[in-house]
């Protein structure tokens, strides 16, 4: 079979059409799930709601693209988190208490149980971490997001890095040399959230590892310094 042809640009406004349409329809079933998720942080049982950072984004057009691109058997309404929340919490404690308590809720609300991935238990081969939680509300997908300081901290790198350079470390891409670092960086975050350290203090061993990622990723070049205070990694 040859190759198809290239859609028509009338064919290319109606996908940009239904893609707008059905990210819309996110919108509030992400809202209502981002209210159950600051009743499960904000609860005096638990006592860590104003330690916690809770935030809801609809994922952006041009991601969405780019992910049926990337993955062409991908159909858009498999997509798990088109709409999603995340909860920067104190501990990791407190992400067992909250995913606890959110997947309880969902069973007494419909009797339906959500699926929990731990990349806290079983790290991604990127070094990521987190909880997530890919739930239901008003008959949508929304994905929750669990992460500790340290593991948010982490994530922000990386994204920046992918950012700023224009290579996508999310993904996989770029220099090994950049990824051992993450990986490293990685491991030493987990190592101090489990000794209950915050990220506020960080110390020269985790500055020097963070200017190696910066000064490894090109920002030397791209931001003319890999002084971490103005990269604003701290």
């Amino acid at each position: 079979m040859g190759a198809l042809p290239p859609p028509t640009d009338e064919e290319l406004r109606d996908a940009a059409r239904i893609v707008e349409a059905f990210r819309a329809a996110h919108k509030l079933p992400m809202l209502t799930a981002r209210m159950g998720l600051q009743s499960c942080v904000s609860t005096k049982r638990y006592v860590i709601g104003r330690d916690a950072e809770i935030t809801q984004r609809l994922k952006r057009r041009l991601t969405v693209w780019d992910k049926l691109r990337r993955e062409p058997t991908m159909k858009l309404s498999r997509m798990q988190d088109i709409g999603g929340c995340r909860a920067v919490l104190p501990s990791l404690n407190a992400i067992a208490q909250v995913r606890d308590r959110f997947t309880a809720n969902s069973r007494r609300r419909d009797n339906r149980e959500d699926r929990v991935i731990d990349y806290v238990e079983h790290p991604r081969d990127s070094g990521y971490r987190a909880v997530h939680i890919r739930t239901h509300y008003r008959g949508r997908r929304v994905e929750v997001q669990l992460r500790t300081r340290w593991q948010h901290r982490w994530a922000r790198i990386v994204e920046d890095l992918t950012n700023r350079v224009g290579v996508d470390y999310k993904s996989g891409s770029g220099p090994e040399d950049v990824h051992r670092l993450l990986i490293v960086m990685s491991d030493t975050f987990a190592e101090r959230d489990a000794q209950g350290q915050d990220p506020a203090a960080l110390d020269n061993e985790l500055r020097g590892l963070m200017a190696q990622v910066a000064e490894a990723g090109g920002l030397g070049v791209i931001a003319g310094t890999t002084n971490i205070e103005e990269l604003g990694w701290t």
